[in-house]
Parts: structure tokens; sequence; C-alpha cells
């Protein structure tokens, strides 16, 4: 009896059928029909809400920054713009500023776009921002006026609004101006993974834990082999039934066989989905608990790759809409933009920050507070003086060459007191 035959023996005549089926992408809810995944859809596949997961939270947890450049070059901190309280402190009265910038990086990375509602007041100053669910919204052009327009479905109501009155970030995209859905792009390698989860399930849930060979000294009549049937699966199958003693008759032998999912290949196919959406998403297999390939020396790096490569672009689309759609040309002409502060993300270990303080001072270009405001820790007295190594002086000056006058003149004299 091969492998397929013992499969055939505990799940019935039916598996052939079903391998067909979980083969062909069609064993799975909701992704049994023609077409693309859905957000829904897509988020019950683990990869994908893993992925979304950790994008979303990293850019969330990201503190938004807003500075204002000043003349002579040098750039301050500043709180007194509408903007910033929007984003920092409220963006409406349903949102915390974390809940509201995840919810756009999850419409971003399912659906490729985020569109937020300006919310203004009676004299029409922005003072919120309210985002709505992609499969909500339509854009279309005005024929008109080739100007964007965003409808909107909000429950029974319909809203449709002009560029000037959203706040649209797109991801990756062949226009410019919608973004592509990763989902809809990718929804053979969703509906592939959800195939895999999905007869993983069936294995488990149908398998028979005791499982292995019965054999006969002889041919079963139709009506025992039946019956054999029915009675293994009724006391058998099941985890319920996991241990239970296999109860034979009329010379039966059993052979215990233990089949794993690994046997079929299961744990190997889904370890390859996984990484293909990681792949689409560029999120770094340790961060969605992948750690195959994983050690203690390379995670820090691979952390470091995923801020750099994957994230940073992200932070770019973010600041440079916010800039664009919710800073007036006033406000920008006057110096003021947004930036997310990435510092933290960036930080090594403990002794890698140690090591690069230890040089910064060393050489002049950190003081102890900067280092402390680094820390997170208050500034103290006399704490902004910068060092200066003492053999370190400016080349050219005076003062450098007198010295190394008095060393050639120095040097000279050892030499003629020798006799050399």
């Amino acid at each position: 009896m091969n492998f397929l035959q013992r499969l055939k023996f505990f799940f019935g005549q039916g598996f052939d059928d079903y391998i067909q089926r979980f083969l062909a992408g069609e064993d799975v809810p909701d992704v049994n029909h023609p077409g693309q995944v859905d957000s829904q859809t897509a988020m019950k596949y683990t990869a994908v809400f893993a992925c979304v997961r950790v994008l979303s939270e990293t850019l969330a947890g990201t503190p938004v920054m807003l500075y204002r450049k000043k003349e002579n070059g040098d750039r301050e901190t500043r709180n007194d713009l509408a903007v910033y309280d929007i984003l920092h402190n409220q963006p409406n009265e349903e949102m915390s500023p974390f809940n509201f910038k995840e919810s756009c990086m999850v419409a971003l990375n399912l659906g490729g776009n985020s569109v937020s509602q300006k919310l203004v007041n009676k004299y029409g100053d922005l003072v919120g921002l309210y985002p709505y669910e992609w499969p909500k919204v339509t854009i279309t052009r005005d024929p008109t006026t080739s100007q964007l327009v965003y409808k909107i479905r909000d429950g029974t109501k319909q809203l449709d609004l002009p560029r000037d009155q959203v706040f649209h970030i797109s991801g990756l995209s062949m226009d410019g101006v919608v973004g592509l859905s990763p989902i809809e792009y990718v929804s053979s390698a969703i509906k592939l993974g959800l195939s895999y989860e999905r007869f993983g399930t069936n294995f488990y849930k149908n398998g028979a834990n005791a499982s292995g060979v019965i054999e006969y000294p002889g041919a079963l009549a139709d009506q025992a082999y039946e019956r054999l049937k029915k009675d293994f699966a009724k006391s058998y199958q099941g985890l319920a039934n996991t241990g239970k003693p296999i109860i034979l008759e009329g010379g039966a032998k059993f052979t215990q066989l233990m089949i794993k999912p690994a046997d079929a290949q299961l744990i190997e196919s889904k370890k390859f989905q996984l990484e293909d959406i990681a792949r689409i998403y560029r999120v770094p297999l340790h961060l969605i608990q992948n750690l195959d390939r994983a050690t203690n020396n390379n995670i820090e790096h691979q952390s470091l790759e995923f801020v750099m490569y994957t994230m940073l672009p992200w932070f770019k689309r973010w600041e440079e809409n916010i800039n664009m759609q919710l800073l007036t040309p006033l406000e920008r002409k006057a110096g003021f933009y947004i930036e997310f502060k990435v510092d933290n993300l960036l930080r090594g270990d403990a002794l890698s920050r140690a090591t690069a303080y230890a040089t910064g001072r060393q050489w002049g270009w950190l003081s102890v507070n900067d280092i402390r405001k680094l820390e997170n820790m208050p500034p103290i007295p006399n704490g902004d003086i910068f060092l200066t190594p003492a053999n370190m002086l400016e080349a050219g000056t005076q003062k450098a060459q007198d010295d190394a006058k008095a060393m050639a003149e120095e040097i000279y004299k050892m030499i003629s007191e020798r006799g050399e």
C-alpha cells in the first residue's frame, strides 16, 4: 500500500477529488470563485496579516515632527500649526494618532491607497482627518474639469469630494495617482497560501491519529470492508480519539504508520508561500516569526535593512504628501515641513550606541547634552561644551605652523648634539 493509498484509507475514496480541488485552489472558503481576493479574505491568511501588521504598527509608532528651516540653514522644532496637533495629538474625535496612521497603512498595504476626508471649521481651516476604507472609495475624473473626484460610499450615503478636500496617499502606481493593490496583483499567491492552510486544517481534522496499515490474511468482503471503515472512522479518527487502543478481529494486523504533514511537503510548501508574501511586502522573515535562518548576529542588521529599504520609502511617501496636501503654500514658503523621527528605529544595541557616542564625544561633534537628548535624558549644566583633541589643530593656522617649526628645530638640535 503506497502513501496515497494509505491516505485514501483514512480519508475515504473522495480523497482524489479533494486533492484535485486543493491543487486547483478551490477548497478554500471565500476564494472558490473566479476573480480577485478581497481585503477581508486576504487578511485571513496569516502571512498577509503579519506583514500588514508589521508595516502598519511600525509607521504608526513613529513620531511625526514639525520643523521650520531658518534662513541660516538650521532648523527648529515647532508645534504651532494645526497639522502638528492633528498628526501628533488628535486626528479626529474617534481615533488616536496611532490608530489613524495604522488604519491608513492598512489601506495602503491592502488596496494601495489611503484616502481621508479633510475636516475643516467654519473658516475653512483644517481641524482633522477621517480615513475611509479603500473598498468604499472610487476615484474618477470630472469630464468637464478633468479634476479628480473621490466617490465615498458611507453607509447609505455617498460623498463626492473634490481633490482639495481629501488627503490621498498612493502606493506603487503606474499613473502616479492611483496606487496598485498588492492583494489584487498577487491574489494567486494568497489563494494558494489559504489553500495550504485549509489543507492542513482538514488533514488534522480528518486524520486518524492512531494511523497505520491494517493487513488481513485474505481479501475482505464488501460488507466487512465497509463495516471496518465505518467502525474505524467512528472510534479512532479525529483528535478526540487520539491514543485509543485499536481492537481488531479475524487475524488482522495493525502496523503503526506516522503520517506527518511534512511527508506531504505541507510544511515546506507553507514556508515557501510565507516567503513569497514577505517578498511582496519586503518584510524580513524574522519579523513575521520565521526564524529558520536568523541568528543573533544578523537579526540586528536585517532590522536596520528593514528600516532603510522598507520603511524609509513609506516615510518619504507620507512626508511628501503631508507637506504637499496639508501645509499651505505660505507655510511651506515660511520653511515649515513635516518629518518622521526615525532615530529610535535606527538605534543599535547599548554597546553599539555607547561606542558611537564615545566617538562623537571624543572627536568633538557631540556634547554631553546631545548624547543625553538622544537617550531621552534631561540636560545637565555645562553639558553643551564640545571637546577638541589636544593634538588636533586646524591646518594652515599660525599656531600650527609655529608648533611645526618648533618641533623641527628641536629635532635638528637633538641631531646636532649627537654629532650626526
